[in-house]
């Protein structure tokens, strides 16, 4: 059965969140287009060089509804995400980077915001996919 966001283009998301220190506390988030999410948080320090100790789950979190789905899409639209800039970097070598890869139908867009704070259409959607990840990712 196709669960994709109700007779609207197909939706995948990912969400890194990569510190430059240790890679314990590492965050990633993907939905898939059949809405399964599935969330990872490294618990573990990693070799250097390395970002995860251990591959994505083989099972999802759980499925989001169609309702969810819709409401990723209209997030990724309204919030201008499309129109951001790839690369956003700040100067340094502490803190971390926010990796964000978006495609909805035929567009596809990636943004690496790197040591600096994310602009507000980066920020809403970060912010509905730690939601809807949940506990330990968000509220």
């Amino acid at each position: 059965m196709n669960t994709t966001a109700a007779a609207g283009p197909p939706l995948s998301l990912e969400f890194r969140r990569v510190q430059a220190i240790s890679s314990r506390g590492n965050q990633r988030i993907r939905v898939t287009p059949a809405g399964e999410l599935f969330a990872y948080l490294e618990q573990r320090d990693c070799p250097r060089g390395e970002d995860w100790s251990a591959p994505w789950p083989d099972e999802p979190l759980r499925r989001l509804s169609p309702a969810e789905q819709r409401q990723l899409a209209s997030t990724l639209i309204a919030s201008g995400f499309l129109e951001l800039p790839r690369l956003i970097v700040g100067a340094g070598r502490d803190g971390f980077r926010d990796e964000i890869d978006a495609a909805f139908g035929p567009q596809r867009h990636s943004v690496t915001i790197e040591r600096v704070p994310a602009p507000a259409a980066f920020a809403h959607l970060r912010a509905a996919l730690l939601a809807i990840a949940g506990p330990p990712f968000g509220a």
